[in-house]
Protein backbone atom coordinates (compact mmCIF):
# COMPACT_ATOMS: atom_id res chain seq x y z
CA UNK A 1 0.00 0.00 0.00
CA UNK A 2 1.48 3.11 -1.02
CA UNK A 3 0.19 5.91 1.49
CA UNK A 4 -0.15 9.72 0.06
CA UNK A 5 0.42 13.09 1.54
CA UNK A 6 -2.27 15.81 1.37
CA UNK A 7 -2.25 16.84 -1.82
CA UNK A 8 -1.19 20.41 -3.40
CA UNK A 9 -1.90 22.47 -6.01
CA UNK A 10 0.89 24.16 -7.76
CA UNK A 11 0.74 27.62 -10.24
CA UNK A 12 -0.38 25.85 -13.16
CA UNK A 13 -3.33 24.42 -11.68
CA UNK A 14 -2.03 20.81 -11.40
CA UNK A 15 -1.99 18.79 -8.34
CA UNK A 16 1.20 17.72 -7.04
CA UNK A 17 0.94 14.75 -5.29
CA UNK A 18 3.87 13.53 -2.52
CA UNK A 19 4.32 9.30 -2.67
CA UNK A 20 7.19 8.58 0.80
CA UNK A 21 8.37 5.56 -1.75
CA UNK A 22 7.76 7.30 -4.87
CA UNK A 23 8.53 10.53 -6.66
CA UNK A 24 6.61 13.47 -6.92
CA UNK A 25 3.96 12.87 -9.53
CA UNK A 26 2.02 16.02 -10.88
CA UNK A 27 -1.75 15.02 -12.17
CA UNK A 28 -4.77 17.35 -13.68
CA UNK A 29 -6.81 17.99 -10.81
CA UNK A 30 -9.72 16.02 -12.54
CA UNK A 31 -7.78 12.89 -12.83
CA UNK A 32 -6.53 13.12 -9.33
CA UNK A 33 -10.79 13.33 -7.98
CA UNK A 34 -11.15 10.39 -10.15
CA UNK A 35 -8.84 8.21 -8.76
CA UNK A 36 -9.99 8.86 -5.45
CA UNK A 37 -12.25 5.68 -4.02
CA UNK A 38 -16.24 6.26 -3.95
CA UNK A 39 -18.00 5.66 -0.89
CA UNK A 40 -21.10 4.80 -0.15
CA UNK A 41 -22.33 4.07 3.77
CA UNK A 42 -26.28 4.90 2.51
CA UNK A 43 -28.74 2.17 3.64
CA UNK A 44 -31.93 3.50 3.21
CA UNK A 45 -34.07 3.21 0.49
CA UNK A 46 -34.00 5.31 -2.25
CA UNK A 47 -37.52 5.83 -4.57
CA UNK A 48 -38.40 6.59 -8.27
CA UNK A 49 -36.03 8.09 -10.93
CA UNK A 50 -33.14 8.33 -7.82
CA UNK A 51 -32.09 4.88 -7.58
CA UNK A 52 -28.44 4.66 -8.98
CA UNK A 53 -27.55 1.24 -10.82
CA UNK A 54 -24.79 1.98 -9.22
CA UNK A 55 -24.50 3.39 -5.86
CA UNK A 56 -21.04 4.65 -6.59
CA UNK A 57 -22.09 7.29 -9.00
CA UNK A 58 -24.98 8.73 -11.18
CA UNK A 59 -24.60 8.04 -14.89
CA UNK A 60 -24.37 10.49 -17.70
CA UNK A 61 -26.00 8.96 -20.92
CA UNK A 62 -25.82 12.00 -22.93
CA UNK A 63 -23.08 14.81 -22.27
CA UNK A 64 -23.86 17.14 -24.78
CA UNK A 65 -22.15 19.50 -26.70
CA UNK A 66 -24.14 23.16 -26.51
CA UNK A 67 -25.74 25.07 -28.48
CA UNK A 68 -23.95 28.67 -29.06
CA UNK A 69 -26.19 31.93 -28.13
CA UNK A 70 -28.35 33.28 -30.91
CA UNK A 71 -27.67 37.14 -31.31
CA UNK A 72 -31.32 38.30 -29.62
CA UNK A 73 -29.45 36.18 -26.25
CA UNK A 74 -26.14 37.78 -26.62
CA UNK A 75 -27.55 41.43 -26.91
CA UNK A 76 -29.83 41.27 -24.18
CA UNK A 77 -26.31 39.93 -22.17
CA UNK A 78 -24.23 42.52 -23.16
CA UNK A 79 -26.95 45.39 -22.77
CA UNK A 80 -28.12 44.55 -19.15
CA UNK A 81 -31.52 43.23 -19.99
CA UNK A 82 -31.08 39.59 -20.11
CA UNK A 83 -33.31 38.58 -16.80
CA UNK A 84 -31.61 36.58 -14.21
CA UNK A 85 -35.01 36.49 -11.92
CA UNK A 86 -38.73 37.03 -12.34
CA UNK A 87 -42.39 36.73 -10.88
CA UNK A 88 -43.65 34.94 -13.18
CA UNK A 89 -42.97 37.07 -16.66
CA UNK A 90 -42.53 39.82 -14.83
CA UNK A 91 -38.22 40.06 -14.68
CA UNK A 92 -36.96 41.64 -11.56
CA UNK A 93 -33.46 41.76 -11.64
CA UNK A 94 -31.27 41.57 -14.87
CA UNK A 95 -27.57 40.60 -15.90
CA UNK A 96 -25.25 43.32 -14.89
CA UNK A 97 -23.93 45.48 -18.69
CA UNK A 98 -21.33 43.86 -20.56
CA UNK A 99 -22.60 40.28 -19.45
CA UNK A 100 -22.02 36.93 -21.59
CA UNK A 101 -22.67 32.92 -22.05
CA UNK A 102 -20.14 30.96 -20.49
CA UNK A 103 -20.31 27.66 -22.64
CA UNK A 104 -17.36 26.79 -21.16
CA UNK A 105 -18.61 26.07 -17.95
CA UNK A 106 -22.52 25.38 -19.19
CA UNK A 107 -23.73 21.67 -19.43
CA UNK A 108 -26.64 19.36 -20.30
CA UNK A 109 -26.47 15.99 -18.88
CA UNK A 110 -28.94 13.55 -20.02
CA UNK A 111 -28.63 10.95 -16.97
CA UNK A 112 -29.81 8.05 -16.01
CA UNK A 113 -32.99 8.82 -14.51
CA UNK A 114 -32.99 12.79 -14.69
CA UNK A 115 -32.10 15.78 -16.85
CA UNK A 116 -29.00 18.25 -15.39
CA UNK A 117 -28.40 21.42 -17.17
CA UNK A 118 -26.24 24.37 -16.06
CA UNK A 119 -26.46 27.75 -17.91
CA UNK A 120 -23.55 30.11 -16.64
CA UNK A 121 -22.69 33.43 -17.17
CA UNK A 122 -20.03 35.59 -16.80
CA UNK A 123 -18.99 38.88 -17.21
CA UNK A 124 -15.90 41.23 -19.14
CA UNK A 125 -15.64 43.10 -16.01
CA UNK A 126 -15.62 40.23 -13.32
CA UNK A 127 -11.61 41.21 -13.03
CA UNK A 128 -12.10 44.43 -11.64
CA UNK A 129 -16.05 44.44 -10.53
CA UNK A 130 -16.37 42.34 -8.05
CA UNK A 131 -20.44 43.03 -8.07
CA UNK A 132 -20.19 41.41 -11.80
CA UNK A 133 -19.48 37.85 -10.92
CA UNK A 134 -22.15 35.07 -10.98
CA UNK A 135 -24.08 32.09 -9.10
CA UNK A 136 -24.41 28.98 -11.34
CA UNK A 137 -27.75 28.32 -12.64
CA UNK A 138 -28.24 24.22 -12.01
CA UNK A 139 -31.49 22.64 -12.11
CA UNK A 140 -32.34 19.27 -11.94
CA UNK A 141 -36.02 17.39 -13.20
CA UNK A 142 -36.32 13.90 -12.61
CA UNK A 143 -38.09 11.81 -15.03
CA UNK A 144 -41.00 10.88 -12.49
CA UNK A 145 -41.91 13.98 -11.24
CA UNK A 146 -43.07 17.20 -12.88
CA UNK A 147 -42.95 18.06 -15.51
CA UNK A 148 -42.09 14.85 -16.93
CA UNK A 149 -44.45 12.71 -14.87
CA UNK A 150 -47.54 10.96 -16.33
CA UNK A 151 -50.77 12.53 -15.63
CA UNK A 152 -54.33 10.88 -15.23
CA UNK A 153 -55.82 8.13 -14.92
CA UNK A 154 -58.41 7.52 -17.86
CA UNK A 155 -56.57 9.61 -20.24
CA UNK A 156 -53.16 9.68 -19.27
CA UNK A 157 -51.03 13.02 -20.64
CA UNK A 158 -47.49 11.28 -21.23
CA UNK A 159 -44.84 13.79 -21.53
CA UNK A 160 -41.69 13.01 -23.65
CA UNK A 161 -38.63 15.27 -25.25
CA UNK A 162 -39.44 16.04 -28.97
CA UNK A 163 -37.78 17.95 -31.38
CA UNK A 164 -39.00 21.20 -32.72
CA UNK A 165 -38.05 22.21 -36.19
CA UNK A 166 -38.74 26.11 -36.27
CA UNK A 167 -38.47 26.37 -40.06
CA UNK A 168 -41.13 27.21 -42.55
CA UNK A 169 -43.37 26.13 -45.02
CA UNK A 170 -43.95 28.03 -48.16
CA UNK A 171 -45.58 27.33 -51.46
CA UNK A 172 -44.78 23.45 -50.37
CA UNK A 173 -41.21 24.26 -50.16
CA UNK A 174 -39.64 23.75 -46.84
CA UNK A 175 -37.31 26.59 -45.87
CA UNK A 176 -34.60 25.23 -43.19
CA UNK A 177 -32.28 28.22 -43.04
CA UNK A 178 -30.73 28.28 -39.67
CA UNK A 179 -29.86 31.93 -39.79
CA UNK A 180 -32.81 33.31 -40.31
CA UNK A 181 -35.25 30.75 -38.62
CA UNK A 182 -32.44 28.94 -35.96
CA UNK A 183 -31.50 25.39 -35.17
CA UNK A 184 -33.56 22.63 -34.42
CA UNK A 185 -34.30 22.58 -30.43
CA UNK A 186 -35.20 20.14 -27.78
CA UNK A 187 -38.86 20.89 -26.22
CA UNK A 188 -40.99 19.63 -23.44
CA UNK A 189 -44.21 17.94 -25.65
CA UNK A 190 -46.62 17.42 -22.60
CA UNK A 191 -48.85 15.19 -24.30
CA UNK A 192 -49.43 13.16 -27.38
CA UNK A 193 -52.92 13.81 -27.91
CA UNK A 194 -55.38 15.65 -25.74
CA UNK A 195 -58.34 13.46 -24.29
CA UNK A 196 -57.46 11.14 -27.13
CA UNK A 197 -58.70 13.19 -29.99
CA UNK A 198 -56.79 16.19 -30.54
CA UNK A 199 -53.42 15.81 -31.14
CA UNK A 200 -50.47 18.01 -30.10
CA UNK A 201 -49.13 18.02 -33.56
CA UNK A 202 -49.18 20.45 -36.62
CA UNK A 203 -51.04 19.19 -39.81
CA UNK A 204 -51.89 20.36 -42.90
CA UNK A 205 -54.40 22.35 -41.29
CA UNK A 206 -51.63 24.31 -39.59
CA UNK A 207 -49.55 25.51 -42.92
CA UNK A 208 -52.45 25.52 -45.34
CA UNK A 209 -51.79 22.62 -46.93
CA UNK A 210 -48.15 23.76 -47.11
CA UNK A 211 -48.86 27.33 -48.76
CA UNK A 212 -47.56 28.77 -45.39
CA UNK A 213 -46.85 27.94 -42.20
CA UNK A 214 -45.14 25.36 -39.79
CA UNK A 215 -43.67 22.10 -40.89
CA UNK A 216 -45.94 19.16 -40.08
CA UNK A 217 -45.18 16.91 -36.90
CA UNK A 218 -44.25 20.23 -34.81
CA UNK A 219 -45.43 20.62 -31.40
CA UNK A 220 -48.39 22.67 -30.86
CA UNK A 221 -48.36 22.86 -26.85
CA UNK A 222 -44.87 22.62 -25.70
CA UNK A 223 -42.61 23.89 -23.02
CA UNK A 224 -38.52 24.91 -24.05
CA UNK A 225 -35.52 24.61 -21.87
CA UNK A 226 -31.69 26.05 -21.97
CA UNK A 227 -28.93 25.38 -22.05
CA UNK A 228 -29.74 23.48 -25.98
CA UNK A 229 -27.66 20.63 -27.27
CA UNK A 230 -26.09 21.28 -30.76
CA UNK A 231 -27.36 18.22 -32.13
CA UNK A 232 -31.09 18.11 -30.67
CA UNK A 233 -32.15 14.77 -32.82
CA UNK A 234 -29.31 12.55 -31.68
CA UNK A 235 -30.28 13.84 -27.61
CA UNK A 236 -34.06 13.32 -28.55
CA UNK A 237 -33.39 10.15 -29.52
CA UNK A 238 -31.37 9.05 -26.35
CA UNK A 239 -34.15 10.50 -24.18
CA UNK A 240 -36.73 8.45 -25.74
CA UNK A 241 -34.85 5.32 -24.75
CA UNK A 242 -34.61 6.25 -21.30
CA UNK A 243 -37.12 8.49 -20.16
CA UNK A 244 -39.90 5.98 -20.30
CA UNK A 245 -38.29 3.86 -17.94
CA UNK A 246 -37.48 6.29 -15.74
CA UNK A 247 -41.41 7.78 -15.36
CA UNK A 248 -42.07 4.30 -14.55
CA UNK A 249 -39.76 3.43 -11.97
CA UNK A 250 -41.75 2.37 -8.33
CA UNK A 251 -42.05 5.05 -5.97
CA UNK A 252 -43.77 7.94 -4.64
CA UNK A 253 -45.79 9.32 -6.94
CA UNK A 254 -45.54 13.03 -7.69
Amino acid sequence: TVMVATPQVDSTDQVVVHHQTMATITVPPEQYIASLPSIVDRTSKQEGATKLANPNFISIKYNAEIEDPRCCFKTLACCGCLPLYSIGPIPVICAPVCSYFDKERSYLYLREGSLEANTSLDNYCAPICCCCTFDDNVYVNYFDRAPYAIKGCLCPAVPKLETYDPACICCCVKLDCECCFGPKQVVIMPYEKCCLCCPNRTCWCHNWCGICGQPDGNPIIFNSFYPQPKNAEAFVAQAKQIIPVAQRMEGKSS
